[in-house]
């Protein structure tokens, strides 16, 4: 069978659609574009291209078996990772509209097992992405060294180790890839259904949109039939399989095939009846109790955990997922009326493929450059005595991000503290400036004077703003550094962690965890490139001596942990 011979539905499809416009050349330049795919002895992937609600596309490409030489087809299946969320946001949709639950319910109506906490935490906050619980995966790689979690049963025992919110549900977001509560939204579906999550979705979701070859796997162990195997591949070595070892639901193990999720993707613009309806609702932005929404670095989050924001000027929806060595990805042009999406089995992120089969229908309708012309830019010229004024070093605690700011050559810079390159800014006013890059994102800093300190606003295109304050650094030496050395315990999670200086340098350690090398930010602040680890405060008893640390970064908020031994050996 010649890869090229690989299914390809709708062959006549393209000659017979009236309303849209298909270039003469389109399907041999979508091709070129997945040439990367088209090996039969190497992974690859699969697909979709839909266009003013028509099927235009659908493909597969390379090996979904090296051993048994199985092809890709349209019809293979894939994980679809945290996209995996969109089927249990809408599962909660229709057991509303079912009449069977309603948002304004206190969560712990389903799910008894969670603490009693001061505040009241409703299906409406999972929802919203506002409960206030901690990120599931950084609590787990914390504490387990990984964030493949075995058994919904213990994701719920770990989100239930959590003895008090980080803020009051509704008045903030929770970390943004929003794990837990899908999870947790899942478990909500599978006892007010009295169904398995797996059934539910496939009875109320895949059946009715004739998705035949979707499954919510609920069970590591559960065999399934013509799915393709995760690969990865190191440099210089052959390809080595990969395999998914969490059976959580809710966040991640939806698979599906492109075939399958052009029918569900089809919705947004033919909707196919009362539930196409309602999938299209999946693009309602989340929000907090005050109707602010949750403006990212990625765009504004939906309740469908997908993003918006503009694409070179055109509004587009996008989504991706990347779990046990699956990656994918889905663009939706609104005003273009185009999906694009691509699923891959060789742990690569497959942005780039998804979007470069679109460039055939979009290329000469962006209203912006692939990149900023900087020479255009109206900047103003500042003397080096006002740009020395900005420099200093700033910190981002909710994200455990730290940068110096300095002069050099007439030039105010930015040095991300764990790196030696450092980025050029140019003054737009005198007090913005933007950073020189290399694409169309749009990077400024925003200096406000306050007192003797000055604080930043870093805004990515139109996310809110990072807010980060000027510190004086701290260059503790390596008997201050002997102060912080011990055994700390946090009782929730039973998580022990040993501090020791090694090298010249304060560094945690226990059996997860062989070395995480800690930086010293500021007085009693450390930071590392550690997930969970971003953000610790020391803190001092009224002699001096040190007690504890906190951990309050994006996703974990305010975790203690005491001391509980001087030495850790």
């Amino acid at each position: 069978m010649k890869q090229r011979t690989v299914i390809f539905l709708f062959t006549n499809l393209l000659s017979s659609i009236g309303m849209t416009q298909i270039p003469s050349d389109f399907e041999k330049n979508i091709d070129t574009v997945f040439e990367v795919w088209n090996n039969p002895d190497k992974p690859g992937g699969a697909a979709g291209i839909i266009k003013d609600g028509e099927i235009v596309y659908l493909k597969g490409f390379g090996s979904a078996n090296i051993e048994a030489k199985e092809l890709i087809t349209p019809q293979t299946k894939f994980q679809l990772g945290e996209m995996s969320k969109q089927f249990t946001t809408l599962a909660i949709l229709l057991l509303e509209k079912q009449g069977k639950i309603t948002r304004n319910e206190d969560i712990r109506k389903y799910l008894p097992e969670l603490p009693e906490y001061a505040h009241t935490i409703k299906i409406t906050h999972l929802l919203n992405h506002s409960s206030g619980l901690h990120g599931m995966n950084q609590i787990s790689n914390m504490v387990n060294g990984s964030t493949n979690i075995p058994t919904q049963a213990k994701a719920l025992e770990l989100i239930a180790s959590q003895k008090s919110l980080s803020f009051q549900p509704g008045t903030d977001f929770s970390f943004h890839e929003s794990v837990t509560e899908s999870v947790l939204m899942a478990e909500i579906v599978e006892r007010s259904s009295n169904q398995s999550f797996a059934d539910f979705v496939k009875r109320n979701i895949f059946e009715p949109l004739g998705m035949k070859n979707s499954l919510i796997r609920d069970d590591i162990n559960t065999i399934i039939t013509n799915v393709a195997q995760p690969y990865q591949k190191e440099e210089g070595e052959d390809y080595k399989k990969l395999e998914i070892n969490s059976s959580i639901v809710g966040a991640i193990n939806a698979y599906s095939s492109v075939e399958d999720l052009a029918k569900w993707y089809l919705n947004y613009t033919n909707p196919k009846g009362s539930l196409g309806l309602l999938i299209q609702k999946l693009d309602t932005p989340v929000q907090l109790s005050n109707g602010k929404k949750f403006n990212y670095y990625w765009g504004d989050m939906a309740i469908g955990r997908e993003f918006t924001h503009p694409e070179r000027g055109l509004p587009i929806f996008w989504n991706f997922g990347l779990q046990g060595g699956y990656g994918t990805n889905v663009f939706r042009y609104l005003d273009q009326n185009i999906t694009s999406f691509a699923l891959g089995n060789s742990n690569q992120y497959n942005g780039a493929l998804a979007m470069g089969a679109i460039e055939p229908f979009v290329k000469n309708l962006y209203l912006l450059p692939p990149v900023i012309d900087y020479k255009a830019l109206k900047t103003k010229k500042l003397s080096t005595k006002k740009l020395k004024a900005f420099e200093g070093h700033y910190w981002f605690k909710k994200a455990g991000y730290a940068s110096k700011l300095f002069v050099e050559n007439d030039t105010l810079r930015s040095q991300w503290i764990f790196t030696k390159q450092s980025q050029k800014l140019v003054p737009l006013s005198d007090n913005t400036f933007q950073q020189i890059g290399t694409n169309e994102d749009i990077r400024l800093f925003k200096f406000k004077k306050e007192g003797a300190g000055t604080t930043l606003f870093f805004t990515y295109n139109d996310s809110e703003p990072d807010i980060m304050e000027t510190y004086e650094p701290a260059n503790p030496s390596v008997q201050a550094l002997q102060s912080y050395v011990g055994t700390y315990y946090n009782k929730a999670y039973t998580s022990l962690f040993s501090f020791y200086v090694e090298d010249d340098q304060l560094v945690a350690r226990n059996l997860e965890h062989r070395g995480i090398k800690l930086r010293p930010v500021k007085k009693d602040v450390f930071t590392s490139t550690s997930a969970f680890f971003n953000a610790l405060e020391f803190h001092h008893d009224k002699s001096n001596r040190i007690i504890g640390f906190t951990v309050d970064t994006d996703g974990i908020y305010n975790l203690v942990f005491k001391k509980i031994m001087d030495s850790p050996n």
